[in-house]
């Protein structure tokens, strides 16, 4: 099941790990679709044609990190119920 395996910060962003960048292939990581503050990137895994998500980010202008966690968590929500927790 898809969930965070670490948190990084830009100057700009707080940026919530969802999968290794090994997964996906190379160069495939864009901005999947943005709502408000938060901007969920993903790409193409690695061998398929399938898009998964990689990473929430959320804009630390906007956002405290703990809003930034309600987020995410509300994010994944999102993911498993559309996606049952499966990657795509």
């Amino acid at each position: 099941m898809l969930g965070i395996i670490e948190w990084k910060r830009t100057e700009t962003q707080y940026v919530a790990i969802l999968q290794v960048l090994e997964r996906f292939e190379s160069g495939s990581i864009r901005e999947l679709q943005r709502r408000g503050p938060e901007t969920v990137l993903g790409g193409t895994l690695r061998g398929t044609t399938r898009t998964d998500w990689y990473a929430l980010a959320y804009s630390r202008n906007d956002l405290e990190f703990e809003e930034a966690k309600a987020l995410a968590r509300e994010a994944l929500d999102r993911y498993r119920e559309q996606y049952g927790g499966f990657v795509r």
